[in-house]
């Protein structure tokens, strides 16, 4: 019984100390995550309430309808106090205890990513997040380096340039 819990004891601790230092370097990263120190790469439509416009000269976007979004104020949504404490401790607990439980299949994963084709086994792609902030997502790499970096538009592909 004293060996289960001292082994508790010290699982607890080193998952504690884990949690914490991981909190502290999320912090210290996110305003980079976020794009706060880059202000040319904002989304313009951030803090705004946003309208779809649909606009037969426009492009067809990703749900296949011609159009575009319009600012028609800001918003006004103020979280409330379960959205800033209990859901995101929530989403905090549920998250790192994932985390844990799925790291020797994200190592598996990068392993497997590492011997099919050499270069980065994680890759950062933009995203809209709360508020429309944009924010870089890092994901597991699925295509070959080598892969050339296509632009559909209006159905013809284009080699995207840059």
């Amino acid at each position: 019984m004293k060996k289960l819990k001292k082994a508790l004891a010290i699982t607890g601790t080193v998952l504690g100390t884990t949690y914490v230092v991981m909190d502290v370097i999320a912090k210290s990263q996110k305003k980079k995550a976020t794009y706060q120190d880059k202000p040319e790469e904002k989304n313009p439509l951030e803090g705004k309430k946003v309208v779809f416009v649909e606009n037969e000269n426009d492009a067809v976007n990703a749900d296949g309808l011609n159009g575009h979004l319009e600012a028609v104020g800001n918003s006004e949504h103020v979280p409330t106090v379960y959205e800033v404490c209990i859901k995101r401790g929530i989403d905090k607990v549920l998250s790192f205890g994932g985390m844990i439980l799925l790291a020797p299949v994200y190592v598996a994963t990068s392993f497997a990513i590492k011997a099919d084709d050499p270069g980065p086994v994680l890759f950062k792609q933009k995203r809209v997040g709360q508020n429309k902030q944009y924010f870089e997502l890092l994901k597991f790499r699925s295509m070959s380096v080598n892969t050339p970096n296509l632009l559909f538009i209006k159905g013809e592909k284009m080699e995207k340039t840059a």
